[in-house]
């Protein structure tokens, strides 16, 4: 049988183009009227109309609650709200703007199984289209974003000062800058390791074909500072199998192996990228890593296909095989 040869030295000849979802013309209009200050409509909400086709779920008035009833209980969905925003207040006198938010609905349970395997592959493109926003929430059910939830995000992001003192009572005009981050400018997309080496090293090893006694790892999220840093969590042998016994059943994990499918009478070497989030992750953990996700691919990348599960009978072989297989 010829070997496909993948290894470490020829990875960077390889480029990996994502298949493009269609996408219907009344998205850009919907987008193009929340981005409008002066349009009365402030959401839009993006989902699937076909397995590769989007469209335009609902869009209108009526801010973040009308967004949320808007999303599909059982399937994926995007979207996007603008929201006012007070950015600083100096004694009684305070500077309101426009903060857009991206939301990335993935329901905790109900969402096809096919949908999950090939979600991902799309997931940029998205997020493309809907660039540029402030801030990006991940949510799985309604009560997971709130309108308390996007303030202290927004205030995070923009490093909101309240000058509010008894005795400072002048007037000062207070002066703001748009600033659009939406994954473009890192702010959003900052990540902090515990050992990047390590974890580099050992995404390395599985790319190398020539290395034995490595064929997947996984990396985790420490939470114990104050800001959440990547880590190593396992490596090994043993394959999508091995992986799955390492998956943590209560927080992020994000793993990546090394598979074959004989095509042809030759054996191809596929890589996939795998992100559990389990539906006991906590709360908080959830909206605070979810702004991270973009950030913890870009460490994987590349590879061929990407699986997204919150449970581990979820991710199958065939599942791998299926996402990998257009990549």
């Amino acid at each position: 049988q010829k070997q496909e040869n993948t290894g470490r030295s020829a990875w960077p000849q390889l480029t990996l183009k994502p298949s493009a979802a269609q996408i219907a013309g009344s998205v850009s209009s919907a987008i193009s009227e929340v981005r409008d200050d002066a349009s009365p409509s402030d959401f839009a909400v993006i989902g699937y109309d076909t397995p590769t086709s989007l469209k335009v779920l609902a869009s209108g008035a009526g801010g973040l609650d009308a967004m949320k009833a808007a999303f599909p209980e059982k399937d994926v969905a995007y979207g996007l709200l603008r929201q006012s925003f007070v950015w600083e207040s100096v004694g009684d006198v305070s500077a309101d703007t426009v903060k857009f938010v991206f939301v990335y609905w993935f329901p905790d349970s109900g969402v096809p199984l096919m949908r999950k395997m090939k979600v991902g592959t799309f997931e940029g493109q998205v997020r493309k289209i809907l660039q540029p926003y402030h801030i990006d929430v991940n949510a799985g059910n309604p009560g997971e974003i709130t309108s308390e939830l996007v303030t202290k995000m927004l205030e995070d992001v923009t490093g909101k000062a309240d000058h509010t003192t008894a005795a400072r009572e002048k007037k000062v005009e207070a002066k703001f800058e748009r600033k659009f981050i939406g994954g473009m400018d890192g702010k959003t997309q900052d990540i902090d390791f515990v050992d990047e080496a390590a974890l580099k090293d050992a995404i390395a090893k599985v790319r190398d074909n020539e290395q034995e006694g490595f064929d997947y790892c996984i990396a985790d999220f420490d939470t114990s500072g104050k800001k959440p840093a990547l880590k190593l969590k396992s490596s090994g042998s043993g394959g999508l199998d091995a992986l799955k016994a390492d998956l943590a059943a209560d927080a992020f994990n994000f793993g990546f192996v090394r598979v074959t499918e004989v095509i042809d009478k030759t054996v191809a070497v596929k890589f996939c990228f795998v992100k559990s989030q389990p539906e006991a992750t906590p709360f908080r953990q959830k909206g605070k890593l979810g702004l991270l996700g973009g950030a913890v691919s870009a460490v994987f990348a590349p590879y061929h296909g990407d699986v997204f599960v919150d449970t581990v009978d979820e991710l199958t072989m065939d599942g791998v095989i299926l996402a990998t297989k257009k990549r």
